[in-house]
C-alpha cells in the first residue's frame, strides 16, 4: 500500500513561500508583506489588521485578505459503523467493498479529466495520488484479510487497516512523508462514505444557498473535496480556515492554484466560531478575528483589490529581460525539484535551471531510481528548456532528506542513525558513501546532456579532495558509458556550491578545478552561524543579513569572479528582491530562485543601476549587526522605490 503512495507524493515544498503556480508569480502574493513589497521601509508597510488578544493564530499557506460568513465544514463527521459478520456474509462484504473503491476511483477519474487549467497541475497529481491508492491491489486484499479473520463489516476492517499503516507511518522521520499518511487516511474515508451512502463533498455540505462570501470553516480537507467544493454554483468561497493542516499539506499547494487566502493550524477554530458567523481572514498576518468591523471590512476589500492589480501588473513582465537601467543583463534561473516544475519555471519567465535538487527522485519511494528513469527524467528538463542553461546537482541525500529503509535495504546498510544529521553523511559524502548510487546518477545525467549545455553541480563541497573524487567518478562514468557504447555529454561543465566557511577558505585551491560556482545561500547561513534552519528553538538566530553571511558572501563572488570563472546565487535568498541590489553590486550577473519570485526580482532589477548598487553593496557589508543590515535595506528599498507602495494605510 505505501509504495505507491511514496512514488506519487513526491512534491515536498520547502515552504510556503516556495510553493509554485501561476498565481504566487509574485512575491508581493507569496510572502509576508514587509519581506515582498520591497519598495517600503517595513514600518510604512501598514498591515490590515492589528493583532489583537482575541485574535486566532494560524499558518498562513496563501497570502491575502478575505472577509465573510464563516460556513463549516466537517470532512471527519462520518460515523463507522461497527459490527460482526457471519461468516457466509464475508462474499457480500467484498464485493461492498470493491464497489465502493470502484465508485471513487471513478468519481476521482472524472474530477481529473476536468482539469484543463494548467494551473491545476498540482490538484492533478493529487488525485492521481488517490487514484494509485485506490488501484494497489493490497488495499482490497490486505482489508479483505481483515474481513476474513475478524468477520467484520468492510467499514470497519477500513478502519483497522489504516490503523496499521498509520503504525508504519509513525517510523518514518521525516515529517512531509509521515504526513502523506493523509492521502490514505482520505482515501479510506471516502470509500467509507460510499459504503455508507454518501457520496462528496456536494452532499457533505448543506447545499442552502448563501448570498454572502463564504469563508470554509474544516477541520481538514483533501484534493478532492477541495475541488468539488471550488465547483459549487451556490457558493463565494473567498478564504479556506483549517483546525489541522501543514504548510506541506495538498490543502496547502491547492490553495495557491486556487488564490484563496488559506489559514491551516488554527487549531481552536472549531470551538470558537460558529457557521453564520462574520469573521475576518488575514493570510498576511496568520490571524482569524471574529466579527470585523467596518473600518476592517472596508481595508480589506481594498487592499486584495490593490494586490490583485499588481498580480496583473507582474504577470506582464514575462518576456521582459532582466536588465539595469544602465544595460547590466541579470540572468534568472529557477530552481526546480521535480520536472513537472518545468510549467511554473516557463510561466515565470525563468532563462534557465540554475539548481535541480535532484534528490526529491529519490524520496518517498520504497526503490531506487533506475539509470534510465533517471536519464528520462533529466532529458525532460534540458528538452523543456531548449537551449537554455541547465544545472543539475548531485543528489544531496542524507540529513533531512534521507532514503526509505526499503531504499537503504537495497543499498544492503540498515538505516543511518545519526545525533546530528546536519553535519553527517550529507550531499557528496553520502553519494561517496554509496559510489554505485553515485555512478548510476552520474551515466543518467551525461546521458540526457548529449548535444546540450547541461552542467553538474557537486554540493556541499568542503576540500580538494571531495572536487578531486568527484571529477575522479565523472571521468570513470564516462569510461563505462563508452565500455556500454553508449553516448554522453563528453565535455560536460562542472561546478560547486559554497556552502560551508570550508568551500569558502579553500576557494583559491578550488577555483582551479571547476568550471563555476553557485551560492547555496540556506546552508551557508545555517553553517556559518551554527544554526539547525529547521529548529524552531533557534529561528532567531538565523540571520540572512549577519555581517558574517553578507561578508563570506562578498568575498566569495569576488574571489570566483576575479578569477574568470561564474558564479550565481542559488539559495533562498537569491529570490529575496530587497538583496537583488546587493549581489548585483558585488558583480553577480546571475541569480536562481523558486519560479514564483522571478517577476518581483526582475521587476526590481528593471528599476536599478550599477553605481547605486555596488555603493550599496559596499555599505553593507561595512554593517556590524543583522539589525543595522536591514535598516540599510529598508532605506534603499525606500530611496529607490519600485513604484507605488501596495498597502492599505491605517
Amino acid at each position: 500500500m505505501t509504495s505507491e503512495l511514496y512514488r506519487m507524493a513526491e512534491k515536498k515544498p520547502a515552504d510556503p513561500c516556495d510553493i509554485s503556480s501561476e498565481s504566487a508569480v509574485p512575491a508581493a502574493v507569496g510572502e509576508s508583506p514587509a519581506a515582498a513589497r520591497t519598495d517600503a521601509a517595513p514600518e510604512e508597510t501598514a498591515p490590515v489588521t492589528a493583532t489583537q488578544s482575541d485574535d486566532l493564530q494560524g499558518l498562513s499557506v496563501f497570502p491575502g485578505v478575505a472577509c465573510g460568513t464563516a460556513f463549516f465544514f466537517s470532512s471527519s463527521d462520518l460515523e463507522i459503523s461497527q459490527f460482526q459478520i457471519e461468516s457466509s456474509a464475508v462474499r457480500g462484504e467484498l464485493q461492498r467493498l470493491r464497489m465502493a473503491a470502484a465508485t471513487v476511483s471513478k468519481d476521482l477519474a472524472g474530477l481529473s479529466s476536468e482539469l484543463e487549467d494548467e494551473t491545476l497541475n498540482e490538484a492533478a497529481s493529487f488525485l492521481d495520488v488517490h487514484r494509485s491508492i485506490i488501484e494497489d491491489p493490497t488495499l482490497i486484499s490486505e482489508t479483505g484479510v481483515i474481513i476474513r479473520e475478524k468477520l467484520v463489516n468492510a467499514e470497519w476492517a477500513l478502519s483497522l487497516r489504516l490503523e496499521q499503516i498509520r503504525r508504519d507511518f509513525e517510523q518514518i522521520e521525516d515529517d512531509y512523508l509521515r504526513e502523506r499518511i493523509e492521502d490514505i487516511a482520505w482515501v479510506f474515508q471516502r470509500i467509507q462514505r460510499v459504503l455508507a451512502g454518501r457520496r462528496s463533498a456536494k452532499s457533505l455540505l448543506s447545499a442552502d444557498a448563501v448570498d454572502a462570501p463564504v469563508i470554509l470553516v474544516s477541520d481538514s480537507l483533501d484534493p478532492a473535496d477541495m475541488l468539488q467544493l471550488r465547483e459549487r454554483d451556490d457558493l463565494d468561497i473567498v478564504g479556506i480556515v483549517m483546525a489541522e493542516g501543514s504548510v506541506t499539506s495538498h490543502a496547502a499547494i491547492l490553495a495557491h492554484s486556487f488564490e484563496i487566502p488559506t489559514l491551516v493550524g488554527v487549531h481552536d477554530v472549531l470551538e470558537q466560531v460558529q457557521s453564520g458567523d462574520e469573521v475576518l481572514v488575514d493570510a498576511e498576518k496568520g490571524i482569524l478575528r471574529i466579527g470585523p468591523n467596518a473600518a476592517e471590512k472596508k481595508k480589506a476589500a481594498k487592499f486584495m483589490r490593490e494586490i490583485r492589480a499588481r498580480r496583473r501588473e507582474l504577470v506582464k513582465l514575462k518576456t521582459a529581460k532582466a536588465v539595469t537601467k544602465d544595460g547590466a543583463v541579470i540572468s534568472l534561473w529557477a530552481n526546480i525539484a521535480l520536472s513537472e516544475d518545468l510549467t511554473d519555471a516557463r510561466r515565470a519567465g525563468a532563462e534557465g535551471i540554475g539548481l535541480f535538487r535532484t534528490e526529491f527522485l529519490y524520496l518517498n519511494r520504497t526503490d531506487l531510481p533506475s539509470e534510465e528513469e533517471q536519464t528520462g527524467a533529466y532529458r525532460k528538463i534540458i528538452r523543456g528548456m531548449k537551449d537554455r542553461i541547465v544545472t543539475i546537482r548531485t543528489a544531496d541525500l542524507g540529513g533531512d532528506k534521507m532514503l526509505s529503509k526499503e531504499s537503504m535495504s537495497l543499498l544492503e546498510e540498515e538505516p543511518i542513525d545519526e545525533a546530528n544529521p546536519a553535519l553527517g553523511l550529507r550531499a557528496l559524502r553520502f553519494s561517496f558513501a554509496y559510489p554505485e548510487l553515485f555512478q548510476t546518477q552520474l551515466r543518467a545525467i551525461l546521458r540526457a546532456g548529449v548535444n546540450t549545455s547541461v552542467r553538474i553541480l557537486l554540493p556541499m563541497i568542503s576540500s580538494l579532495a571531495d572536487v578531486r573524487n568527484a571529477l575522479a567518478a565523472i571521468e570513470e562514468a564516462k569510461n563505462s558509458l563508452e565500455r556500454d557504447n553508449l553516448r554522453y555529454c563528453d565535455e560536460v561543465r562542472v561546478g560547486g556550491m559554497i556552502e560551508t566557511p570550508a568551500a569558502i577558505a579553500m576557494l583559491g585551491d578550488l577555483i582551479p578545478l571547476l568550471d563555476f560556482f553557485s551560492l547555496g545561500t540556506n546552508d551557508l547561513v545555517q553553517y556559518t552561524l551554527a544554526v539547525d534552519r529547521t529548529n524552531a528553538a533557534v529561528s532567531s538566530y538565523y540571520e540572512e543579513t549577519h555581517p558574517a553571511v553578507l561578508r563570506f558572501i562578498s568575498e566569495s563572488i569576488k574571489r570566483v569572479l576575479s578569477a574568470g570563472k561564474d558564479i550565481s546565487v542559488c539559495g533562498e535568498m537569491a529570490g529575496r528582491a530587497d538583496l537583488t541590489p546587493f549581489f548585483i553590486g558585488l558583480g553577480c550577473r546571475a541569480l536562481s530562485m523558486d519560479s514564483s519570485h522571478i517577476p518581483s526580482v526582475k521587476e526590481r532589477i528593471l528599476t536599478l543601476n550599477l553605481e547605486a548598487c555596488e555603493e550599496f553593496a559596499r555599505s553593507l557589508i561595512r554593517r556590524k549587526s543583522s539589525e543595522s543590515a536591514r535598516k540599510a535595506i529598508a532605506e534603499f528599498a525606500l530611496a529607490n522605490p519600485v513604484k507605488e507602495n501596495v498597502h492599505v494605510d491605517a
